[in-house]
């Protein structure tokens, strides 16, 4: 058979799925509002100015279903034997078949996001066991590939749950989840009539077809969304091209190629996972701080932010392509020139959660260092204090404190009138000439607890020189050890046998 004769099939798909889209999501999208079941408008994460319907990824399956079965049916008038195989279409349509539906009672109802996880391994655990398998990973510069082993059906799992999911986080403006997958979904369609994967080729064709069908309806403004249902069947169906194209390709396709080609909804994902663990959030929570809402913030319109994340989407695909060159140099400055432009976007976001990653990986060793030393001292300068033999020790010891500790003032307001103790403690500045100069936190610790001395200890420090220790370790030597050993040492039944009063020793004596 040749291979332009293989367009027929591809071409059959491609068109039936289109006008099935076309045709069926204006009755959904009626259906929906006629339940209302639509999506309203919360002047936070959703946009949208008025109710619209959801419940889209129902047009969507249908129309990829229909083009299949089409297919399997010209099949038997047209000689396509060896072209696919239409086992592969009927066991990612079972598959299809619980993610959509998951998503269509979530749409309806509202699902635990547990449960929609659940049945989403139970959807890839099925087309693993029926051929969907990521089996070797590879490096796409050598083209040397490690069998993964038992390895194998957690990260095909993974892989498929994590791309579902990836799209339900991207769809968040008009057109913008059923757009990238139409691009990623094109990518995909080159890459493997590129490589003769026609099987592969013509199940991307069907998906693409239903999802530019669907989108008619879908841009800004949207008269019906994709919902869960159309999200996360769109993520499970691109998941399922992607490993069914690259299990008979190249190295460089096994690897680079899907993941750049599916970048946009990866990226997007990592970076929502990313955040919430830094801030130490709910990672299924929703939030309205994706790429999409970032730049939104930096004033694009919303279809200049679609359209801005159509053109990244495209690059991405491009660059997919260039992966499949024979040559390592050439896919290795790929992937290195795609990682340094994606840091450098992300970077432009403003995320406050990646600006503190790289300062703690650029400096985190050294300070990381500094911050155990520090709380080492701390943890023996509450003993310390309370062995201090004298006021005049006790006042060493508190200012090699703040010193280390690096405060820029340290006084201590006595509420009862000791003019003896406040002359032994007088207001200190540490670095002449800068207070005032800068942004400052100001931390008073009060001295009355158990057994202290009715007394504050306020401190002064930059706030451009973060506290490189655990402040609670410095409240309790001072509140334990310091403001305990005041008590005991301005009394002249608490001076040290041998020694001289301790008042006697504060009024003679000058203070460090």
């Amino acid at each position: 058979m040749s291979d332009t004769f293989q367009f027929g099939p591809t071409v059959l798909t491609l068109g039936v799925a289109m006008v099935a889209a076309f045709l069926t999501t204006p009755l959904v999208r009626d259906f929906a509002r006629a339940h209302n079941w639509v999506d309203r408008p919360d002047g936070g994460r959703k946009l949208h100015l008025t109710p619209v319907p959801r419940l889209g990824g129902v047009a969507v399956f249908f129309a990829f279903a229909l083009a299949c079965f089409v297919l399997m049916l010209v099949e038997r008038w047209q000689d396509w034997t060896g072209t696919f195989s239409s086992t592969a279409f009927i066991h990612l349509l079972i598959g299809g078949v619980a993610v959509t539906a998951v998503g269509v009672v979530d749409d309806i109802y509202d699902v635990r996001p547990i449960v929609k996880i659940v049945v989403q391994i139970a959807a890839a655990c099925y087309l693993y066991a029926n051929g969907y398998q990521i089996n070797a990973v590879s490096n796409p510069v050598t083209g040397e590939s490690v069998r993964l082993g038992m390895l194998s059906a957690p990260l095909t799992v993974i892989w498929f749950v994590g791309m579902s999911n990836a799209f339900n986080l991207i769809d968040g403006l008009d057109g913008l989840a059923a757009g990238v997958g139409l691009f990623s979904t094109s990518t995909l369609f080159i890459a493997c009539v590129m490589n003769n994967q026609w099987e592969t080729a013509i199940i991307a064709s069907a998906l693409g077809g239903s999802l530019l069908g669907f989108l008619r309806y879908n841009f800004n403004p949207a008269s019906i969304f994709l919902g869960d249902s159309g999200s996360l069947f769109a993520g499970f169906a691109l998941a399922a091209v992607a490993v069914r194209g690259s299990m008979k390709s190249s190295a460089a396709i096994a690897v680079a190629a899907p993941l750049m080609a599916l970048a946009v909804p990866i990226l997007d994902s990592g970076i929502a996972v990313l955040r919430r663990l830094v801030r130490g959030d709910d990672v299924f929570r929703a939030d309205g701080d994706h790429i999409h809402h970032r730049l939104l913030r930096m004033g694009l319109t919303p279809r200049r932010v679609v359209a801005t994340l159509y053109a990244v989407a495209a690059g991405f695909g491009a660059m997919s392509l260039l992966t499949m060159s024979d040559r390592g140099q050439v896919v290795g400055m790929v992937v290195i020139a795609s990682s340094v432009v994606t840091w450098i976007g992300v970077q432009q976001l403003g995320y406050a959660e990646f600006a503190e990653i790289q300062r703690t990986l650029r400096h985190g060793f050294g300070k990381e260092r500094r911050s155990i030393g520090n709380n080492v001292y701390l943890a023996s300068l509450t003993q310390r204090m309370a062995e201090a033999v004298d006021v005049r020790h006790l006042d060493a010891l508190l200012m090699e404190a703040v010193r280390r500790l690096e405060f820029d003032r340290v006084e201590i307001v006595f509420d009862t009138d000791s003019p003896v103790l406040q002359e032994a403690f007088p207001v200190r500045d540490l670095t002449p000439g800068t207070g005032g100069n800068g942004p400052s936190s100001t931390w008073t610790i009060p001295l009355g607890g158990t057994g202290g001395c009715p007394a504050r200890l306020i401190l002064l420090r930059s706030l451009e020189n973060p506290a490189q220790f655990e402040p609670t370790y410095f409240l309790h030597a001072i509140q334990n050890g310091f403001a305990r050993r005041i008590v005991q040492l301005a009394k002249p039944e608490g001076a040290v046998p041998g020694r001289q009063d301790a008042v006697t020793v504060v009024r003679q004596g000058s203070v460090v």
